[in-house]
């Protein structure tokens, strides 16, 4: 019967650290546990958001302008929609809604200004995931005014801020540590974008993928992000019902590889447009709307009046445009129309966030490379008209295309239109197009300038040198095989104990049960609490000292993990147990160790290199 209890003992113990080298649950486990409370949050703050923001272009765009754009996926309303009836009214809704958001933005938080995303970023990177509390709240009001006045901006900056700002707080308020405090972040940024855009994976790709120029994923972040994610949108979905954010066309698909050279070729126009994209944006906005000699809050009214410009001749470039992108899939735009929308919706983008305004660049970013898929899908079916199958299907590969391109975040830029589509059909060229794109078009140009290039280029991962070089030293390369192991019964009498711990070098002292298996464990302070209590020593026996569970380490474990035991419980020992059967100690470790072998393997390094 005890040999059935150690068998099931020793078989909930392997499963327990099978979990722990899946999961890391040592770094991550306390962040699987509070993203689900995340993700609720960041779901709820997306429902918020989308509910304030239909209502206000409602009452703006709607009753004001009397412009109705076509919906776009389950949003409804058959194909009805409206042009604007009142040309001035056009003018002055963006011109004192970019008023009003910037009294608001440089009135409360002017680190609200812009697309948000990069606030996120800067703040992984620069600012230890710290956000302060009144930002979230003012980037989504004045995100509101500006996006349901007609600017040309999306929703994934602001949503971005308000779920991050959360998890910062929580992060904040349940003293984790500043890597945790990050990771919580961008879970809480994750389920705010996977939520609101209906695509949970995407969301949490996209706060991992967004941080780096590069290829470099953040994947600590991953795991935490996609169980805030899925919850967030399971809430989001809740409220609004499921749904997609584009109805993709029946037969939408890629059907034979005698189109791809037409993708490789629709790749580097993305990749010119894309160039021409970040240049203007950044452009206005160094050359134009910083040398202004108007006060900062006034910006956004001159941005929104040239939107409103603009919008005279193009009402299609105000808000989203998600709806005139169904349009394009539907095929319902003429050729030249497209054209014009893309490089229109660029100037008009560029004008709205680049003045001061508040709100994203994804959903601009969506409706330039759907309106140039679209123009280059017809033009190519004009010319080759028995090579294109369905010259529609640019359209969705132009989104996440030209997306990935602008914003280095080519997995990302492929799943979110696949999620918000609901088609894995084109899958294929949607690939290349990201890749070639994200290859063609220099790291430099970016729309997110808080990137940097690689890990070791971001403040947040400035100690992983001191993590890589422990990884690579395993425990039984460095714990003293020599040193003399004073394991002591647990039912072993104060008297006794005292007088081994008078002759032993030892600190800390392994308990175990009669079958000599680890119970607990306690330190030379342990002992002296108890001389110095209430005078219930003689009583005292050894299992009254250990404390359990103990931490341990196996001689295969990396001086990484064990660091990170030693620091769990600020301990200074740590029993080594055979890999076997973790209830047998076999060794001890001392941070002495881990000091000692760190110092060695860095100056043999830097040998190395000097030679």
């Amino acid at each position: 019967m005890k040999g059935c209890c150690n068998v099931k003992k020793n078989l909930a113990r392997r499963g327990i650290d099978h979990l722990r080298t899946i999961f890391d649950t040592e770094s991550a486990g306390r962040l699987i546990a509070i993203s689900p409370v995340v993700g609720i949050v960041a779901g709820l703050g997306a429902a918020a958001f989308y509910y304030l923001l239909s209502l206000t272009q409602q009452f703006l765009l709607g009753h004001i302008e009397g412009y109705y754009p076509p919906p776009a996926g389950n949003e409804g309303g058959g194909d009805f929609f409206q042009m604007p009836l009142y040309w001035w009214a056009v003018l002055a809704v963006p011109t004192l809604g970019g008023l009003l958001c910037g009294l608001i933005v440089y009135g409360f938080a002017p680190e609200a200004e812009g697309h948000g995303t990069d606030a996120m970023v800067r703040a992984f990177h620069r600012a230890g995931g710290r956000i302060r509390g009144r930002v979230p709240f003012v980037k989504a009001i004045a995100s509101i005014i500006t996006i349901g006045s007609g600017g040309s901006a999306g929703r994934e900056g602001p949503i971005a801020q308000i779920g991050a700002g959360f998890g910062a707080f929580l992060a904040e308020r349940l003293g984790l540590s500043e890597r945790d405090r990050r990771l919580l972040m961008l879970s809480g940024a994750a389920g705010g974008i996977g939520a609101i855009f209906r695509a949970p994976l995407g969301g949490a790709l996209f706060v991992a993928e967004v941080l780096y120029k590069s290829t470099a994923l953040e994947y600590a972040a991953v795991v935490p992000a996609m169980i805030s994610s899925i919850t967030a949108y399971a809430v989001f979905a809740r409220i609004f019902g499921q749904g997609l954010a584009f109805n993709t066309p029946r037969g939408l698909a890629f059907d034979h590889f005698g189109e791809l050279p037409f993708y490789v070729v629709f790749a580097v126009v993305c990749s010119i447009v894309g160039y021409v994209y970040v240049s203007v944006f950044y452009g206005l906005r160094n050359r134009v709307f910083r040398r202004l000699p108007l006060p900062r809050v006034a910006k956004p009214a001159i941005g929104g009046l040239m939107v409103g410009v603009i919008a005279l001749w193009f009402p299609q470039i105000m808000a989203g445009g998600y709806g005139w992108i169904q349009e394009a899939l539907e095929g319902r735009m003429a050729l030249t129309l497209l054209l014009v929308l893309c490089f229109a919706k660029i100037l008009a983008t560029s004008c709205t966030i680049s003045s001061g305004g508040s709100g994203g660049v994804f959903a601009p970013s969506l409706f330039i490379g759907a309106m140039l898929g679209g123009a280059y899908g017809t033009l190519c079916d004009r010319l080759f008209p028995d090579l294109i199958a369905h010259p529609e299907a640019f359209v969705l590969v132009g989104m996440g295309g030209f997306f990935a391109g602008v914003a280095r975040v080519p997995l990302t830029a492929m799943l979110m239109v696949c999620e918000m589509s609901g088609s894995y059909g084109l899958l294929v060229p949607l690939m290349l197009v990201s890749i070639v794109n994200v290859a063609l078009l220099s790291s430099r140009w970016t729309l997110y300038e808080e990137q940097v290039t690689a890990m070791v280029d971001s403040p947040a991962h400035q100690g992983d040198f001191v993590v890589d070089v422990l990884e690579q030293i395993r425990v039984e390369e460095v714990m003293d095989t020599q040193r003399r192991l004073d394991l002591v019964p647990e039912d072993l009498p104060l008297r006794q104990i005292l007088h081994l711990a008078a002759y032993s070098s030892n600190t800390y002292f392994p308990v175990v049960n009669r079958a000599g298996e680890l119970v607990g464990i306690f330190s030379l302070r342990d002992l002296r609490s108890v001389l110095t209590g209430d005078g219930s020593g003689p009583l005292v026996v050894a299992a009254d000292l250990a404390t359990a569970p103990v931490l341990t380490v196996t001689p295969q474990d990396d001086l990484h993990t064990a660091l990170r035991r030693f620091t769990q419980k600020n301990i200074d020992e740590l029993p080594v147990v055979s890999p076997d059967d973790a209830n047998k100690v076999v060794g001890v470790l001392s941070r002495r160790n881990v000091i000692a072998a760190y110092h060695q393997r860095t100056m043999a390094l830097r040998h190395e290199q000097r030679a």
